[in-house]
């Protein structure tokens, strides 16, 4: 398995969506931090290993993408480790084209 590595942006987005869901409604707030991680580490499994469709950033970074309603994880690799590069709500102005 790989390691799986959060940018701080990443780090960031997944704490104020978790922290916005766990004042309006905490069992969602479980519910979607367990699918988040559920997702990374399928994505951090070297066999059989998934891969998103690639899209790039509107800073021109190439990544893939992963849905995990309601969020779509935007990633890369390096050898041995997965790199999150955001973590991003669909309701939010999209940053990959």
């Amino acid at each position: 398995m790989d390691r799986i590595e959060l940018s701080a942006r990443a780090r960031t987005d997944l704490d104020d969506l978790i922290a916005y869901l766990l004042e309006r409604n905490p069992i969602a707030a479980v519910e979607v931090g367990e699918a988040i991680d559920g997702a990374l580490i399928a994505l951090a499994a070297t066999a059989p290993r998934m891969e998103g469709r690639s899209v790039r950033l509107r800073s021109g970074a190439a990544c893939r993408r992963h849905y995990v309603h309601p969020v779509v994880i935007l990633y890369e690799r390096a050898p041995g480790v997965l790199y999150v590069q955001a973590i991003h709500h669909h309701a939010r102005e999209p940053i990959a084209r």
